[in-house]
């Protein structure tokens, strides 16, 4: 049954390609072992950088997750040092076997571009730094640099409060959040 359903998810993969993401076996002789890559999600630190991943099919898939490693360094809360992914798609109390390689591909994009550092897996202090480092170098101008109230004003856009911000559509409602989360945004 694993071998019938890893064929299949490949041959999907194959016929109805992700846009950002792809997998498949490392080599025709041991289909239980995968390879692809990711390209990190538009308006994150990770944006347009490519990691490689590996997938290992455990001999009982798809009643025990896969395990899913990150094979091109980076820092990020819910990724170890050593690459092992903290979704819980794939703990097994949540596994459920109508997940599939895309399925959660996805997840793991949509962690990327919104990381949970309360179910965080980072063991040390200094790539907790690291991390926030990095948030804090990913940051744009509000309205190409327009001033508001008389300061111009920085915001880290990998926050999840800014999705709101990102689809704000008129310069005063974008002003309007600004001064309202103001303690959410820094000065230039």
């Amino acid at each position: 049954m694993a071998l019938t359903r890893i064929a299949q998810e490949h041959a999907n993969l194959q016929r109805d390609p992700l846009e950002t993401c792809s997998a498949g076996p490392a080599d025709a002789g041991n289909p239980r072992q995968w390879v692809g890559h990711i390209t990190g999600p538009s308006d994150t630190l990770y944006e347009q950088r490519d990691f490689s991943i590996a997938i290992v099919f455990p001999q009982d898939y798809p009643m025990k997750p896969f395990q899913l490693t990150l094979t091109t360094p980076l820092s990020h809360p819910n990724i170890s040092d050593e690459g092992q992914v903290r979704l819980a798609e794939l703990e097994e109390k949540h596994w459920s076997p109508v997940f599939t390689v895309r399925s959660i591909l996805v997840c793991l994009q949509a962690l990327l571009a919104n990381p949970d550092p309360s179910n965080g897996v980072l063991n040390s202090k200094a790539a907790r730094v690291d991390f926030t480092n990095q948030r804090q170098e990913h940051v744009e101008p509000t309205h190409n640099g327009k001033r508001i109230g008389g300061k111009k004003y920085l915001i880290d856009m990998s926050r999840p409060e800014f999705e709101v911000y990102k689809n704000l559509t008129t310069v005063e409602e974008k002003d309007k959040f600004l001064i309202e989360n103001a303690d959410l945004v820094r000065d230039e």
